[in-house]
């Protein structure tokens, strides 16, 4: 299993499905099962993300100071890559409003789709690293323990 690590809040609003891609400037070949690892420290206090506090008003979510910081450095996730798409127009233009403050959407940069995103109820403290990064077996085997697999980590 490879590891991600996003910053909060695109790591919770991506686990909470409010979000289905993660935009990034690089693109790699793998497709599988990913943990998403919330970065160590979030990139700009909360309230600096007002389109997307706007955009989820109505939602039942906790979007709050004390759920990211109990987050950071931590797995807090396990999700499959389905598929890196090369940001166009057209990709760009089919998104929501919501999709499109969650990310940095350019053309040539790239979307990264995840699905079957599993949370974990405990998230699990890692140290990330930059792109891809291989997930420990000890770390594979609480995270198994926690969602009930039986030899699905390593894909």
């Amino acid at each position: 299993m490879k590891g991600l690590t996003i910053h909060q809040p695109w790591a919770s609003l991506l686990v909470w499905k409010k979000k289905q891609f993660e935009t990034r400037d690089w693109q790699r070949m793998y497709r599988g099962l990913i943990a998403i690892h919330a970065g160590k420290e979030p990139l700009s206090p909360l309230e600096d993300y007002y389109d997307i506090l706007w955009e989820l008003r109505n939602d039942s979510i906790d979007f709050n100071e004390p759920y990211f910081n109990s987050t950071f450095g931590k797995i807090i996730a396990i999700a499959r890559l389905k598929d890196i798409h090369l940001m166009t127009r057209e990709l760009i233009n089919k998104q929501s409003h919501l999709e499109q403050v969650c990310g940095y959407w350019e053309p040539g940069r790239f979307a990264w789709e995840f699905t079957d995103i599993k949370p974990l109820q405990q998230p699990i403290p890692v140290r990330g690293l930059p792109g891809l990064w291989d997930v420990s077996d000890e770390i594979q085997q609480q995270i198994s323990q926690q969602l009930g697999m039986k030899g699905q980590q390593k894909n």
